[in-house]
This record gives C-alpha cells, structure tokens and sequence, in this order.
C-alpha cells in the first residue's frame, strides 16, 4: 500500500516532465557531511539536492514550502497567517500563473527535477512532515515562495506590516549587513585573484545558508550556498569563476497616499478623475487550538498596484520584485557562466530586484555591480517620502538599463569590495565613481559603516596581499578610529573621566580599550553592554553619561565587578555545545547575539556565516570554507556542531571541484532513496 502510494504521489508532482530514476544520482558526503551532487543532468542534480537537504534540514525547507502554498498560518498560526496575507496581497500566486510561461524549458526542468526530489523525500520520511496537506508540491507553489522571498529581500514585508500596524512609512532597508571582496592578479603577491564570499545571514531559519556542490554532464559544476527550498546555489564559485552577494539600499519601492472623496466611500482621485477602489479578500487559514479557522482580510486594489487602509489613511505599495518571475532563474544562469562576458550577460536582464555583486575569475577579471531593478522616475518628486497618489505624474513603467548601474570592471586600483556601504566607495580613490552622474531618484546610498571604513583604512597600507594578509583583513575585528554607527556612540569617548567620577573607571577602560573586539577584552565586553543599551538612541552628552550609568549598574549587578571580558557576555551555542567568540556589531568579521538567559550573556544568532575563499590561479580554484555550526540542522546528526570550533577559531575547511578527489576521499556515496 505505501509504495502504491508512492507511485500516485509522484504522479502528482510530475506534470509534463519525465520522472527521474534516483539511481542516476550520486550523493557524496565528505567528511564535513557536505553533499556533493553528481549526475548527467542538471534537473537530476536538483533532484538530488532537494533530498540531500531534507536529510539536513527538512523542516526548514517545509517552512518555505508552507508560505508558497498558503498555508504558513495553518502551521504557525498568526505570524504564518501574516506571512500567507502578504504572499496574496503582492499577488506572488497571479504573478506565477501570468508569467510562468516566460521561464526557460531549462529552468523548468531544473525546478521540475527539484520538486521530484523534494516529493519523493516526503512519501519516505512521512514522520517528518509538518502538515499531511502539504504535499505534493507542485512547481507554481515553488515560484510563489520565490516571489515572497524576494519581495521581503527587498523590505516590502516591513512596510506592509507598519502599515498594518498603523505605522508611517519609514525606511525598510535597515540590514545587518555582508562583505564581498575581490583582488585582481595585481593585487596580490602570488599572481592569483582572490574572492571572499561572506555574507551575513542567520545561522538558523528560512533565510540561513546551506553548503552544496552540484555537478552535472550539462556543465554545471559550482561550488556555494543557497536558501533552504532554493533548486541553485546563490552565490559562490564553479570552474572559471566566482561571485558573491551583499545588501544594497538603493530606492526599490514606492509608497503612495491616496486622496480619498470625504464623502463617497472608497473612491479616490486620480488625474482629476474619482474611481472607486476594488475590494478584494485574502483568504487565510490560522491555527487556533489546533484547529484550523478560516478568515479574510480586506486589501484592495488601486491604480498603482496592492493598496491597504489605516488609520493615517489610504496607501498604495509598489515595488519591481513581485513583477518578474525570472530571478531564480537568472541565479541559476549565473552559476552557469563560463567568463566575465557570460556573467554580464546573464546580469543584463536585471531580473533579480537587489544586491550587489562582486566577482573574480580565472582570468584575473574583477567586477562589481550595484545591482537593482530601479524604475525611470520622474525627478520633481522626492521618492524617498510618501508620493501622492492622485497623478500619473508618480506612476512608472520602465527601468533603467543594466548599464546605468554604478560598476566598475578592473579599476587600477587592483580591487573592489562593498560592505554595505555606498556603491561610491568600491575601490580606490582614484577609480571610485562620481555618485552625482546618477540620477538622485535612484536612491543610491552615500553612506559607509565601520566595516568599510576600516577596510579602506586596511588597504591603503597594502601594496600587494598574500593569502595570509587576505585572510587577516576579512578576519579583522577591530573598530576605526572613530566610529561609525548610526547611534553616535562617539560623544560617549569623548566624555573626560575626570568630570564624571561615577563612571570614571567605565570611561577609563573604555578609552583605552584597542578596539578590538576580541573574546578576552575587558573593553570589548563594556563595548558590547554599551551598544546594546545605545540601540536606537539619539545621544547627546546628557544620555551619553546615563547609558555609561546604566551599562556600568548591569555589570556590577551581575558580576559584581565592571572588569567583565566579552567572552563572559558572548558564546557561540548550539544544543550543549558552547563556546566563547569574539566579534562585535560591524566589525568586519562581526558578531550579533540575542539573549540567553534573564542575564547579560547572550548567544550569537547572526554575523559571520558561511564563508568561502577562493583563489583563482592555474587550474581549479583553490577553495576554503566555514559554516557557523555544520552541515545538518539534526541534533542527532555528527555533523550539527563539528565546525563550530574550527569557525569560532576562524578556520576553514579545504574544499575542491575536483570530482576524482572528491570521490576518493568521499565519507559517503548513496542514491537519493530508501535504504
């Protein structure tokens, strides 16, 4: 009965595709547990890979499935039932149906082979499924998620749920941020480019990275990670190249206010005209004492696009990435380049809505692209601001070409990195570009952080980098001279010690400290108190001694003494292993944590995250990386914690794409199927 089950189950999942024999498939494990994919076909690959995944991490992986099929708030009951309000209120499910027809037969296959794999994992390890209506899933459920993925990439969530909350407009992209760095062959010492890929995700949940390596007769063989649910790596390195990915905050989206009639209900001006709203209903499922209750919530429809009513009003949200469906797709041609002009090529649609880019290749190219999907605005108006929304005078149709991106390709500097930062500090002062050349309505960010600052500062020492001097600058842990964050935490070193007595020996500590935020510092610990009671704050000197005051009673209420290091404040924690890190917020090898206790210790939960470092020289890059705790999501798994020592200890692991030292040094060689 069950393998007849099996059999009508996958016919479900198949659609017009082929079904996949999983004894094609090669699952190799190495001795980090990390799967490396081995088939004749890219959409086999896929298969293999969304079952080596959910032997990792199944219930993540469901978690994204859940909020493509509707059915978050079945599971999560009212924070799932905001996730399926938002996915119906961008119109992800309407966008896939109109637009699916425009992604490649490729793709498709690739997704196909995929949703097999993924469909196959569930009949056979039935125990694991979170909800018994969640599967079969299908491709369209697949590119639902991706939409919504994206669009909360892009900071729509946040907006919609001020909005919600009756909250004004404010700026969604506020992010913890990543770094990418790139060195061209002149740049180095060993005449090899180097590549940091080093994002900075959750170590955990729905947006945290997982390790692969996928390799397919079809010319697929790329090395990096993804997004649990994702059928192609995001970012990392395959035989001729490599990329990597951070944050950007250009303006991506637009909020307008509607100018309602006083009178007639929900009719609003429009170029003189009065037009009435259309009223539509997102249907909801919410876990309520475990029963599932139906409900509706009323958004509606205007001129320009998914509109929502407050108490402030009537506001309309638009934004590029719920109307392009060919973003996954995009990542999966990218992975697929073999050169500089491959690359490019694969970028010139722009189809993903955000990120930068920075790249390196074999041929000692280097290469970098503020990316964005920014639609041509009319300059009389101040987009960054609530727009009205009573004139075509606000509406936009176009986008600006992949060309009128800020990019750089081999400046002489010999370099090219971002880190959040403005597009405009990239480089070297002589190569970096003029942001006055780019129209201000494109909302491109003016601003560094500690972590650019100090990267420049780093590099304007170096006239050529060894590996070693490389690995140090992307492990550096040390503030600038002054400090960059958005609280202006400087007032508070600058205070005199003698003028406040009270907190004397906290200011003395603290302006001695070398800025380095290093687990047995004693300064790095009163930093971290600092900070964290900083937090949003608009300081002037008055609040600067009250937060010194503050930070200076939790350390004696607590320890009894203000000589507290930061590893007594900060651990790296997974199940019963723990240990003591180093790293603060917006060092460039940062740190964030989250409370662990009633105390003051706290545990990282975010920061440095899956690093990647290659070198691009004669033959196949050289490859090194790390992941915060291990390859598997499975306490009882022995790979859920075996890199925890090593990342804490800022090592890496060697990798390669070399398939014949793979399989001979491979822990595990298996099919996806029962054993």
């Amino acid at each position: 009965m069950k393998y007849l089950y099996f059999t009508v189950f996958l016919l479900l999942s198949i659609s017009s595709f082929a079904q996949i024999n999983p004894d094609n498939i090669d699952i190799v494990r190495d001795k980090w547990g990390v799967a490396h994919i081995y088939a004749e076909t890219d959409a086999e690959v896929a298969y293999g890979l969304a079952w080596a995944h959910s032997e990792d991490d199944f219930e993540t992986i469901q978690s994204t499935l859940l909020a493509g099929k509707l059915m978050a708030g079945r599971q999560f009951g009212k924070d799932g039932a905001g996730i399926d309000f938002f996915t119906q209120f961008i119109g992800a499910p309407e966008l896939v149906k109109d637009k699916k027809n425009e992604l490649s037969s490729e793709f498709l296959a690739l997704l196909n082979g995929y949703v097999q794999g993924i469909n196959s994992y569930a009949v056979y390890h039935q125990d694991e499924i979170l909800h018994r209506k969640l599967f079969p899933i299908a491709e369209d459920d697949m590119l639902t998620a991706f939409v919504l993925s994206l669009s909360a990439m892009s900071g729509a969530d946040k907006v919609i749920g001020d909005l919600v909350a009756n909250k004004k407009f404010n700026n969604p992209y506020v992010g913890i941020g990543s770094n990418a760095i790139a060195l061209s062959q002149n740049k180095t010492s060993t005449g090899e480019s180097f590549l940091a890929v080093n994002s900075h995700q959750p170590f955990e949940g729905p947006a945290s990275w997982y390790e692969v390596h996928l390799n397919s007769e079809e010319g697929w063989n790329m090395l990096g990670s993804l997004f649990p649910g994702s059928p192609t790596i995001f970012h990392g390195v395959n035989e001729n190249l490599g990329w990597a990915h951070t944050v950007n905050h250009p303006d991506k989206m637009d909020v307008y206010q509607l100018r309602m009639h006083p009178e007639k209900k929900d009719h609003y001006y429009f170029d003189g005209d009065l037009i009435q709203l259309e009223k539509k209903k997102a249907k909801l499922k919410v876990k309520l004492l475990g029963l599932p209750i139906p409900l509706s919530k009323t958004y509606y429809e205007s001129v320009y696009g998914p509109t929502l009513r407050n108490k402030h009003g009537y506001f309309a949200l638009v934004f590029a990435a719920n109307q392009d469906l060919k973003a996954i797709q995009q990542w999966y041609e990218m992975t697929k380049a073999s050169n500089l002009d491959d690359f490019k090529k694969s970028l010139s649609g722009i189809h993903l809505p955000d990120f930068n880019i920075v790249y390196a290749d074999k041929d000692h190219n280097i290469f970098y692209v503020c990316n964005a999907k920014l639609p041509k605005r009319n300059s009389n108006f101040m987009w960054n601001k609530v727009l009205p929304g009573d004139t075509s005078a606000t509406i936009w149709n176009k986008f600006h070409d992949f060309s009128e991106l800020p990019q750089y390709t081999n400046p002489v500097s010999g370099y090219l990195f971002n880190m959040n930062n403005t597009p405009f500090n990239a480089t070297g002062k002589i190569d970096n570009l003029d942001s006055l050349k780019y129209p201000r309505e494109m909302g491109y960010s003016l601003s560094d952080n500690n972590r650019s600052v100090r990267f420049q500062n780093l590099m304007r020492q170096e006239e050529k980098l060894s590996y070693n001097d490389f690995k140090r600058i992307k492990f550096d842990i040390q503030y600038p001279k002054e400090f960059q964050f958005e609280e202006d935490v400087n007032i508070i070193f600058a205070l005199n010690p003698k003028e406040h007595p009270e907190i004397e020996d906290y200011l003395t500590i603290l302006q001695k400290w070398d800025r380095k935020a290093e687990k047995k510092s004693i300064g790095a610990g009163l930093m971290k108190v600092l900070i964290n009671n900083a937090k949003g704050k608009d300081i002037d000197e008055k609040l600067a001694v009250e937060i010194v005051e503050k930070s200076k009673s939790q350390l004696l209420e607590e320890f009894g003494t203000i000589e507290v290091p930061l590893e007594k404040l900060q651990v790296h924690k997974r199940g019963e292993v723990e240990m003591p890190i180093d790293g603060l917020p917006d060092v460039i090898a940062p740190m964030y944590s989250k409370k662990l206790g009633d105390g003051l210790k706290e545990k990282t939960y975010v920061g440095e995250s899956y690093i990647l470092l290659a070198r691009f020289g004669e033959g196949l890059p050289k490859l090194e990386s790390i992941m915060p705790y291990g390859a598997s999501s499975k306490p009882e798994s022995p790979h859920y914690t075996d890199q925890m020592e090593m990342f804490v200890n800022k090592e890496l692991k060697p990798m390669t794409l070399d398939k014949e030292e793979i399989y001979e040094n491979a822990a595990r060689i298996y099919h996806p199927q029962v054993e």
